[in-house]
């Protein structure tokens, strides 16, 4: 995009992923904008302003590697947040925290419409308040944590308790149910699990229907921060313009407070409680509060969550908690004796779990289940002694 020479900077520093950018004194570019430098022969390296130090000085966050960037470089302000496509050209596509493709694909034509990855939630005038379950078919979960049309559910476990396996299976078996589309955010996803992810989805027949958009483990700190974003604007433009169900599936979003953490440490910023960034609450609510139903459509979001050492009471985790209407929490010991999936019935609950919503049976099933489990566990020892 053509911009005027007073909107062009220079590098000033490079630290990691962290880019100081020298403008015309008043010329700095606004927060959350994007710039590009040139690279000869590889595409533009994007960055995203963060902080202005001083009144010609704007500290970014760089979405791609910075190697080889040196000071002097020329920077150009593109006066717009990162723009990503979006709509029917994006189904069964692999895009990156840009919106480009990694697919092997071809590229999108330039009539592909592009939204801002920054944008405010719908307003609560705008939101739909009904309670309608979105039924998974996964029984343990429709019976105890049902989730609900339009809102957000988590599942929450440690390492190897089977999140990303349980949200393959969701995907299969919702884009089966539900005439909907599915987004796919791949948070400092591992390389393995995004490809089996995509031949998952390809093998059943849902690929079609599906935006896979990731940022891998190895991407800079910057890229796993946005792409979230970047998922959540691809699903938007359904609800909003296409007006059609949109499951939108979060792997991982404890990498996404990470990712926060590592950027807010290179800005500079004191860290908060057990190191984490002390903008954790406004960050985690400026994802989540972009997720709901208006008029008729909805963004279903189904997340998967790792607790740190199984420790329920870190701050990430807590701070996700509160955003939940349904919590999906996976237990170590039932994966370890092989019972999958792995779901606590004590500690899983839901909203949507109550006689007027679900049924007066569906209810008194679920709370007998719980009570047996429950008696079961009191006894576990002395049953381990001596037997049934």
């Amino acid at each position: 995009m053509p911009v005027s020479a007073h909107r062009t900077g220079t590098i000033a520093g490079v630290a990691g992923s962290v880019v100081d950018i020298a403008f015309a004194p008043g010329a700095l570019p606004g927060l959350g904008l994007a710039l590009e430098v040139e690279r000869p022969g590889d595409e533009p390296l994007v960055l995203e302003v963060q902080q202005h130090l001083s009144a010609g000085l704007a500290r970014c966050v760089a979405m791609q590697s910075t190697s080889g960037l040196s000071r002097g470089t020329p920077v150009r302000a593109t006066d717009m947040p990162i723009m990503v496509p979006v709509g029917e050209a994006v189904l069964g596509r692999l895009l990156n925290v840009l919106g480009h493709p990694i697919d092997r694909g071809c590229d999108f034509p330039p009539d592909v419409p592009r939204w801002p990855i920054h944008r405010t939630g719908p307003p609560l005038a705008r939101q739909g308040g009904g309670r309608e379950v979105f039924w998974t078919g996964v029984k343990v979960i429709d019976l105890l944590a049902p989730l609900a049309q339009g809102g957000k559910a988590a599942m929450f476990g440690g390492a190897g308790v089977g999140k990303t396996v349980l949200i393959m299976e969701l995907i299969r078996t919702t884009v089966s149910r539900y005439a909907g589309i599915s987004v796919f955010a791949g948070i400092g996803e591992r390389s393995r699990e995004g490809h089996e992810l995509l031949l998952e989805l390809r093998q059943s027949g849902v690929l079609d229907r599906t935006c896979l958009v990731f940022g891998q483990m190895n991407e800079p700190p910057g890229a796993r921060w946005r792409v979230g974003m970047t998922a959540l604007t691809v699903a938007e433009y359904f609800r909003d313009v296409r007006h059609e169900n949109v499951l939108l599936l979060i792997d991982n979003v404890f990498r996404f407070v990470q990712a926060g953490g590592e950027v807010s440490g290179l800005l500079g910023r004191m860290p908060s409680r057990v190191g984490y960034q002390p903008t954790l609450a406004s960050e985690v609510a400026e994802l989540e509060e972009r997720i709901a139903s208006v008029g008729d459509a909805a963004i279903t979001a189904i997340q998967a969550v790792y607790v740190p050492a199984d420790d329920f009471t870190d701050p990430a985790v807590a701070e996700i908690f509160s955003h939940l209407d349904s919590t999906i929490v996976l237990s170590r010991d039932m994966a370890a004796e092989g019972l999958y999936p792995a779901v606590d019935p004590l500690a899983s609950n839901s909203v949507l779990l109550d006689p007027q919503v679900v049924g007066a049976a569906h209810y008194a099933l679920a709370q007998e289940a719980r009570r047996l489990v429950a008696h079961y566990r009191d006894l576990q020892e002395i049953i381990a002694l001596l037997g049934i």
